[in-house]
């Protein structure tokens, strides 16, 4: 009897878009676009209409990069599967990388230069270098607190921004690979510096110590060499910001803004780290405000079937419908302070009822730089 075999390269499209769509875990997404060019062209076509349909939202899974000690490489692990991938990525393990977006991370050298790497890829872009505020600082790896893009460069590259909060006093600046250059906005509506910007709605969303939102309209970038951050949300009463925490600026797919804050205590071990007074913070909880179209802040504790992501990368929800192992409602949560006599803070926070469980922690993490999320590539 003649065996009959099936042409799968010549799959109808429509047939091959919703095997792609179903597809789930990066490892998944390589193997289809490995196949064969016409596989490969679909899961292309496939990435970038799922980027035009909401630019601001991942579409894959996020991943823990790794550091390994005294290995210029990182392991990549799965919250979903808890396991580490065969996968290693090329990345120093003793550089601080300041934001992690659409695959890319943030970098800076000591010439001030923004450089953004695709580890999947090892594509290394230069961008100009800052040139106002840099006289702040002697130790360029304290200069910058956070860096975001609003696109991925390989899909757009004359159609990107770089966000960046940086400088002492936490100013921002705005890169649009359009004109090649940067905007610096210098101007602190609340009086205080940043601590988390996002790309929502096609604007900037920064958010201050004090839970105080500003914006920032693109536009306006091209139109004034020093745009005006306007004011969105007065600084909250103290009573809402707790003495010792880290703010995060999240955005939902139904438009709205969180304001997130993370809370620490401190830990005092019976042993001392290295010759400085400080002692470790470790998170204990979350607070989230939604902010309402009248502004008024109102606590929720529950962000619906959705995991939200936090740490040096963008701030961002996911939702976990389909995804097995994704929990709804808990914060996924990684350091953002590098301290190298302090080991990892990092967990996973069920805001349903407070409890804090671990993820991925590297059995010797001090002396290393943090973790963080990062959404793979798959230009």
């Amino acid at each position: 009897m003649k065996s009959s075999s099936v042409d799968w390269e010549w799959l109808p499209k429509n047939i091959l878009d919703l095997i792609h769509d179903k597809l789930v875990y990066f490892v998944d997404y390589i193997y289809f676009g490995a196949v064969c060019k016409e596989w490969h062209s679909v899961a292309q076509d496939n990435r970038k209409r799922r980027h035009t349909i909401n630019a601001s939202l991942p579409h894959q899974l996020p991943l823990l990069l790794v550091p390994i000690k005294d290995k210029d490489e990182r392991l990549i692990y799965s919250v979903t599967q808890d396991r580490v991938s065969n996968m290693r990525l090329k990345v120093p393990f003793n550089k601080r990388y300041y934001g992690s977006s659409y695959g890319w991370l943030i970098d800076m050298d000591e010439t001030f230069t923004i450089i953004l790497l695709n580890p999947f890829s090892g594509k290394i872009i230069k961008l100009p270098r800052i040139t106002k505020g840099e006289e702040s600082t002697t130790i360029h790896e304290l200069f910058i607190w956070k860096a975001i893009l609003t696109n991925d460069p390989d899909l757009y590259p004359n159609d990107f921004m770089v966000a960046i909060i940086y400088n002492g006093l936490r100013y921002l600046a705005v890169y649009k690979s359009s004109v090649r250059s940067w905007t610096y906005l210098l101007d602190h509506p609340n009086g205080t510096g940043y601590f988390d910007i996002i790309h929502h709605k096609g604007d900037f969303y920064a958010i201050d110590g004090g839970l105080g939102v500003g914006k920032i309209d693109v536009a306006g970038i091209e139109k004034s060499p020093w745009p005006q951050v306007s004011l969105v949300a007065q600084q909250a009463p103290s009573t809402l910001t707790p003495e010792i925490s880290t703010i995060y600026l999240v955005g939902t797919s139904e438009g709205n803004l969180l304001l997130v804050q993370r809370v620490y205590t401190q830990v005092y071990p019976d042993r001392v780290y290295g010759d400085w007074d400080d002692v470790p913070l470790f998170t204990s909880s979350f607070v989230i405000h939604k902010l309402e179209e009248s502004k008024e802040r109102v606590e929720i504790r529950d962000i619906g079937d959705n995991a939200m992501f936090l740490g040096d990368n963008n701030s961002f929800l996911f939702p976990v419908c389909g995804i097995p192992g994704l929990q709804r409602n808990c914060i996924y949560y990684t350091n953002n302070e590098y301290d190298p006599y302090f080991p990892y803070d990092a967990g996973i926070f069920n805001l349903t009822d407070g409890s804090i469980k671990p993820h991925h922690i590297p059995e010797d993490s001090k002396e290393l730089p943090p973790m963080l999320w990062i959404t793979p590539s798959l230009s």
